[in-house]
Formats: structure tokens, sequence, C-alpha cells
């Protein structure tokens, strides 16, 4: 399990189901300058899915997130 945790923004509960869809972006009035595609939680999802991962997002507005990767392994030397 992997788990990076920020400080941020937030993000609002409403947002948290589509937060990993393509192009999506947070609420214009919330978003910094320099802002961004909407690509790169889409990206990351998928990177873990074709892992056979799981990733996941808890969030607090005005708090912070943590975002969660499981992803499956097996010990050295062991086979499927």
């Amino acid at each position: 399990m992997l788990a990076v945790i920020d400080e941020g923004i937030g993000i609002a509960e409403k947002d948290l189901d589509t937060v990993f869809d393509r192009f999506y972006r947070v609420d214009e009035a919330r978003v910094r300058k320099n802002g961004g595609s909407g690509l790169g939680l889409a990206i990351a999802k998928q990177i873990v899915r074709n892992h056979q991962g799981e990733i996941q997002v808890k969030s607090q507005v005005n708090e912070g997130s943590v975002f969660t990767v499981t992803i499956p392994m097996q010990k050295a030397g062991e086979v499927n």
C-alpha cells in the first residue's frame, strides 16, 4: 500500500465520485492559476488498474486529501 497525503485545498464530498474521471477539474474558483488538464488522476487510476490495483481518495475541503494505492504483490520467486 502507498499513501500520498497533502494539506491542500481538499476535494468537496460531492466531487469525490468524479475526481478520477478524464478531464475532471475542481470548481474554477478553487483552482490555482496554473490549473491543469484534468488528466493526472485519470491516468494514475488507469496505471493502477493495469496492475490489478485500486486507488482511493479521502478528502476534506480546506484540510487536504489522502490518496491510497493498493497493488497486489507476490514474494520473490512465487509463480501465479
